[in-house]
């Protein structure tokens, strides 16, 4: 049997009128008849008691139109689920955050891409920049949010924006009391801070922007995470640096941030995925980062 068969049949069923079926299915009639013939022959029954005036279903034929109406019922879901995975509407998507960009733009981000496109079964996750390109290079995770530059031959990335870095201080700190602060004023302060392999490149390009083309700054201490480097900064163990928006968000007793003089050092925002990627949700999730990202940007009132 062809589905070809199976429409021309359930429309001859369904309307038990040769002409009426014909027009509905858009072919002439005369290639609706010869299709039921063919359906009969193959299958060895009747399935139409038909003479010139009347049309009707014999056992055999109503027997066959509740089979038919499921067959093609199911070739249209399948069609329609498959063409909504090939457009990016449906699927699944593993998505990590870095743990220094889980809300702001990056939650902007995801709450837009899940209302777009709910039916996407999207698998959030956390880490570390370094450990995001790991994860790519394996293919655990399909996107993920990262601190560029990568410099990874295999990773293709999209920044979206870039924000400025703050200075952390312990509140009893001589520089607290400013309202910014200098690169200058932080050349001889010791400095808490994560560990390189971390994220080679933002680690390399943040301390150049505030320290210099290869200046090295005196670190006492790095901390895996954020809340322990801004925990050791309120022991008064040194000063550290911050994205602004973490600095709006996680706030620690004991320490106070302060903005950059200009020009501001600042730090992006990105999203990484593998050059040979090929997911149309992927695809869709970068137009949203995009489109989201320049909203963001946008003046006020624009």
């Amino acid at each position: 049997m062809e589905l070809r068969q199976l429409r021309y049949f359930v429309a001859v069923a369904e309307e038990l009128h040769f002409r009426r079926a014909a027009e509905r299915l858009h072919v002439a009639q005369p290639g609706v008849s010869q299709q039921i013939i063919s359906l009969e022959a193959e299958l060895g029954v009747r399935l139409l008691d038909r003479d010139r005036r009347t049309v009707a279903l014999t056992p055999a034929g109503t027997a066959l139109l509740e089979e038919a109406r499921a067959v093609l019922a199911g070739v249209d879901r399948a069609r329609a689920r498959t063409q909504a995975a090939g457009s990016g509407v449906t699927g699944r998507l593993r998505l990590s955050l870095t743990r220094s960009l889980t809300g702001g733009l990056a939650g902007r981000i995801v709450d837009a891409y899940r209302g777009r496109f709910p039916e996407v079964e999207l698998e959030l996750s956390a880490g570390h920049t370094s450990l995001h390109v790991e994860q790519l290079r394996e293919g655990a995770i399909d996107v993920a949010f990262v601190r560029p530059p990568l410099n990874d031959p295999l990773i293709a990335e999209l920044e979206l924006a870039r924000e400025p870095l703050v200075c952390v201080l312990p509140s009893q700190h001589r520089l607290a009391r400013r309202r910014r602060v200098s690169r200058e004023d932080l050349r001889d302060e010791p400095l808490v801070w994560w560990a390189r392999d971390h994220g080679p490149g933002p680690w390399d390009e943040m301390l150049a922007q505030v320290y210099g083309r290869g200046g090295t700054p005196p670190i006492v201490r790095t901390e895996p995470a954020e809340e322990r480097i801004l925990s050791a900064v309120a022991e008064g163990l040194g000063v550290s640096l911050s994205m602004l928006e973490v600095s709006r968000v996680l706030r620690i007793p004991g320490t106070v941030c302060r903005r950059f003089t200009a020009p501001e050092p600042t730090v992006g925002i990105a999203l990484a995925w593998r050059r040979d990627a090929a997911l149309p949700a992927l695809q869709r999730l970068r137009e949203v980062a995009a489109e989201v990202a320049a909203e963001a940007a946008a003046p006020p009132g624009r």
